[in-house]
Parts: C-alpha cells; sequence; structure tokens
C-alpha cells in the first residue's frame, strides 16, 4: 500500500490540481520496474492492495458535550483501476490541501530508496526521518500516540486497530516499528549514507527514549 500510494505522491506536483482533479496513469512496465513485480503478474498482485488503498480514509470521530457522535470522513481515492496494462490512480479533490502539504513533504525523499525498503515499518520510519533530514535540523521529540498513527496502527477515533492489538504493549512497537525498521535502514547501503543514525545514552542505536515514570512516553530520534 505505502508503495502504491507513494508511486502516485511521488509524479504528483501542485499545479496538477489547477484545473481539474488529476488522474495519474503507470504502465505495466512502469510498475514492474518500480515495485519488483513481474509484469505479467501485476494485476494480481496489486488487485488486494488497491482494493484495501482505495477503503483508506482520513476523518475524525468525537464526542461532543451532549453525548452526540459526530464525525467526518473523507476517501483518499475517488478511483483506482488497472485495464489494459494501465494503473489509473485518482485521489479525491476533497483532500486537495492536504495532498498538496503532503506531496511537499514527499519531494524530501529518496523515490528510488523507499520503493527498495522491504518491511512496511521501515517505509513508514524512512518517511518520517527524511522529512526532517535538512542539515542543522533537529527533530522534536515524538509522543508515542502520535508515532503509533504515523506507522498506521490507529484507527479515525484514535484507538488502536482491532488487528494491531499486540501494539498495545509498548515493547512490541519499540521492537517491531522502531528498533527492526532502523536495524533495516542502516543496513541498507544507500540509506545509511543519507541518514546517520547516533548512538544514545542508553546505547540504543538512532534513538532515545522519553519516560514518564517507567512509562515510555515518547521517542527522540538521534
Amino acid at each position: 500500500e505505502a508503495d502504491m500510494f507513494a508511486l502516485m505522491i511521488a509524479h504528483m506536483k501542485a499545479n496538477d490540481w489547477e484545473r481539474s482533479t488529476p488522474h495519474y496513469e503507470f504502465t505495466s512496465h512502469q510498475l514492474s520496474e518500480w515495485l519488483g513485480v513481474e509484469s505479467k503478474h501485476i494485476g494480481s498482485n496489486l488487485s488486494p492492495v488497491a482494493n484495501r488503498l482505495a477503503s483508506r480514509k482520513i476523518g475524525i470521530k468525537i464526542e461532543t458535550g451532549k453525548g452526540d457522535i459526530e464525525f467526518d470522513y473523507r476517501p483518499l481515492f475517488k478511483h483506482i483501476a488497472y485495464k489494459n496494462g494501465t494503473l489509473t490512480m485518482v485521489p479525491n479533490d476533497m483532500l486537495k490541501s492536504e495532498y498538496i502539504e503532503y506531496n511537499q513533504g514527499f519531494a524530501l525523499i529518496n523515490t528510488r530508496n523507499f520503493f527498495d525498503v522491504k518491511k512496511e515499518y521501515s517505509k513508514r520510519l524512512y518517511e518520517l526521518l527524511s522529512r526532517f533530514k535538512d542539515k542543522g535540523f533537529e527533530m522534536h521529540q515524538q509522543k508515542l500516540d502520535e508515532l503509533k498513527g504515523v506507522f498506521g496502527l490507529l484507527d479515525e477515533a484514535g484507538k488502536l486497530k482491532k488487528d494491531k492489538s499486540s501494539f498495545k504493549n509498548n515493547s512490541v512497537f519499540m521492537k517491531r516499528c522502531i528498533r527492526e525498521s532502523i536495524k533495516e535502514l542502516t543496513e541498507h547501503p544507500q540509506i545509511r549514507k543519507e541518514l546517520l543514525f547516533l548512538e544514545g545514552e542508553n546505547g540504543e542505536k538512532g534513538f532515545e527514549v522519553i519516560k514518564k515514570g517507567r512509562t515510555i512516553t515518547g521517542i527522540k530520534f538521534l
């Protein structure tokens, strides 16, 4: 999913939205080269991924002071299709400003390296760190709950998704999303030159944990 979404974002420009909703098309040859999938298997491989991506939405759900539930959900895409060897992706124009803002940050990412990263959580960490890699720019502390959102573990209400319940244990989150992701990124021959991971005072590579008592409340990437 991250690869398909990144493919569209990498080709998106702000002026694409000036006249109408942009359409992005990619041939099976392009997809094969970028995603590392044989051309004849593109349809069967992308179908379940596109199905999940088409159901993705952003939104909020809140409980008012009167006890009522209010919500605002908007799907990421208007249309995703693969026909005659061409993938067509049409973003939802109701999210125009969000797409443009997101795209500006994505421009800092080395797209080739992004596609080369294998694991989903490693991709998300690479994207996060790439947005702050300008020289002299120090990342602020990241709250743990916000990071869980970045890694796609939360639903629209800010609660852990049902199939991500194991991440309620912070040690599981730290292992799978942070330590294993940093390990993959540091072992990538190009990324380890692009992103420098320093060792913290506690001996952890690439980050320090922020604690309140014994509870981990945040992370500072180094």
